[in-house]
């Protein structure tokens, strides 16, 4: 069956329409997939901060309280209310943060006991100061809270699982990032190819209407009046 360059034209010129329609709906989906990354990455970021506030806000509440054992200054123990509520805070942002991660909800709830103890530790020292004295309060130090273990190594596990879970993000959005320019680099060369086709049949059509319209508008010019 032969097309008219009517027909011709309309099947190309719709064939590269809907080319340009799916590079631009990769081209959506690209963008949305960088964005997601940069998500990802403040996501971690996030957590990675607040696994080192507890850490440190943790270590300033115990070093307040020894402090308050060897001097007796209790101006140290609002470090100690000031710490435990950001602890408090940065565990139960994270707990949210990571509603949809199991593992890491594992090792949170495993840190919260921790680092409870620790609190729990650093109160009983100050009470334990104001009680009996110093000297009661310092073998304290030495004996029972030297047992209660350290959130180290639990936090390095949770900043480890943190980067790993964004590393492996972040290779899946590369490898679909090139397959994605890939894509639209040759659904628009395609597209291209498709127009240059598409205007293939009205080539001769319109070369044959501009040289009739430039031999009309020669015969129209009139002749040079003749010379007296």
């Amino acid at each position: 069956m032969a097309f008219t360059p009517v027909q011709k034209l309309s099947i190309t010129s719709g064939a590269a329409m809907v080319l340009l329609s799916a590079v631009g709906l990769v081209s959506y989906v690209s963008t949305m997939q960088m964005v997601e990354a940069q998500q990802a990455a403040a996501h971690t970021n996030e957590i990675i901060a607040k696994l080192d506030l507890v850490a440190v806000r943790t270590l300033a509440a115990e070093n307040a309280a020894r402090g308050f054992v060897a001097t007796g200054n209790a101006t140290r123990l609002a470090t100690v209310d000031e710490a435990q509520g950001d602890v408090e805070y940065a565990l139960d942002t994270m707990r949210v943060a990571t509603e949809d991660h199991p593992e890491q909800r594992r090792h949170l709830d495993s840190l919260g006991e921790i680092v409870g103890a620790q609190f729990r530790d650093v109160r009983q020292l100050i009470a334990v100061r104001r009680k009996s004295g110093r000297d009661a309060a310092a073998a304290l130090i030495t004996g029972a809270h030297a047992k209660t273990p350290s959130p180290g190594r639990l936090l390095a596990e949770m900043r480890d699982e943190e980067v790993r879970a964004l590393g492996e993000k972040t290779r899946v959005m590369i490898d679909s990032g090139k397959t994605s320019r890939i894509l639209v680099i040759s659904g628009s060369l395609f597209a291209f190819v498709l127009a240059l086709v598409a205007l293939q049949p009205l080539r001769s059509s319109v070369e044959k209407r501009l040289t009739e319209r430039l031999s009309r508008t020669m015969t129209a010019i009139p002749d040079d009046e003749p010379r007296t």
